[in-house]
């Protein structure tokens, strides 16, 4: 299991704070597809599974709402309505995923095919946004490396301000999200502290 921490468990620095919003999110999937590369490895154990989703449980909740509260109102000034309001429904989708996987467990049979279901979207979504959405947004009129670095610096320092469970039936915009979110904080750390049995991993 030890193994398993070092590999998912995200090392935050001072270097962190000197990327731009657009290396931060492709770190964030990056990371997501090598918890489930290692989910899917052949001698991982149903115990390491568990810790596993959780982690990837974890990490999308945190990802999701970081971008709804700093990239997509962005992103809808420089692209517009529709590619955010997809974006939104992509990410409704994938919370309902997580929403599911929270509620069961390693020992249901369905599980490697709720996880794979899951990670199926979850990469269909990271590759819109990584090969069109993200590449669109930086080339945007006034949108400058500054600015995507002040953006970065927002979306990294709010990991601490969001929520760590799924909430579907959460708003998704600001400035509701925003509030919600902070009333959420306090209950999903809680909860955290059970499920990984001591500090839940930042």
């Amino acid at each position: 299991m030890q193994v398993l921490i070092s590999a998912v468990t995200p090392v935050h620095g001072p270097s962190k704070m000197h990327k731009d919003i657009i290396q931060l999110i492709v770190e964030d999937h990056n990371r997501g597809r090598a918890m489930y590369a290692q989910y899917m490895m052949p001698e991982t154990t149903g115990e390491q599974k568990q810790y596993l989703a959780w982690h990837m449980i974890r990490e999308s909740s945190v990802h999701s709402a970081k971008e709804e509260e700093v990239l997509y109102p962005a992103m809808r000034i420089k692209l517009g309505h529709e590619a955010v309001d997809h974006c939104l429904e992509e990410h409704q989708k994938l919370k309902d995923g997580l929403a599911a996987l929270t509620a069961a467990s390693v020992s249901d049979p369905n599980f490697d095919g709720m996880v794979q279901e899951y990670m199926q979207e979850l990469v269909k979504h990271m590759h819109e946004e990584e090969d069109d959405l993200l590449p669109r947004f930086a080339a945007a009129e006034g949108v400058s490396s500054d600015y995507l670095m002040q953006l970065g610096r927002v979306f990294e320092t709010s990991k601490l301000l969001v929520p760590s469970r799924p909430h579907p039936w959460a708003p998704n915009k600001p400035p509701l999200n925003i509030i919600t979110n902070s009333a959420c904080v306090p209950l999903d750390f809680l909860r955290d502290l059970v499920r990984f049995e001591g500090a839940p991993p930042l």
